[in-house]
């Protein structure tokens, strides 16, 4: 017997052992696959996907399983389009989110700059107060000091 022949009876001895629910080296509860198969039967990665006949068993014995816990075998491309809608439907999601948090950090904007536009007035009126106040009070003082009458 060939190395070939070898590898490929040792794979179909896991994928035997998986199938009937009693793996040795993987978790009994692990999805069926090539990989899976190939961890079982204790080779790298990739090696099963030497023998295409063998990868179509894989397949084979993966919908069979699926047929007897009664799930329903969809077709690859099914599956595909599946997960290419959940991929959409989450992007849409997300694109919501972000021109939500867009507007609100739009407005949040727009309100900083009204307030600091109010903060900037009202810092100019304090000053013009303030320069006011300064000039009263120095017309007040002139005032008291023409009142001021010599005492003799």
């Amino acid at each position: 017997m060939s190395k070939s022949e070898n590898t490929l009876l040792v794979l179909e001895a896991a994928l035997e052992r998986i199938k009937q629910g009693k793996p040795k080296r993987i978790p009994a509860h692990r999805k069926l696959s090539v990989r899976a198969v190939e961890e079982e039967a204790n080779l790298g990665n990739g090696s099963g996907y030497y023998y295409p006949d063998f990868v179509e068993k894989v397949k084979q014995t993966k919908a069979e399983i699926a047929t007897g816990k009664g799930e329903i075998v969809q077709p690859e491309i099914q599956t595909v389009r599946t997960k290419l809608n959940e991929q959409k439907r989450i992007k849409q999601n997300y694109k919501e989110k972000y021109d939500t948090v867009r507007q609100q950090l739009a407005d949040f904007a727009a309100a900083q700059h009204h307030l600091n536009d109010r903060l900037v007035k009202a810092l100019s009126d304090k000053e013009e107060l303030e320069f006011e106040n300064t000039n009263l009070r120095a017309q007040l003082a002139e005032l008291k000091k023409t009142k001021i009458i010599q005492i003799k």
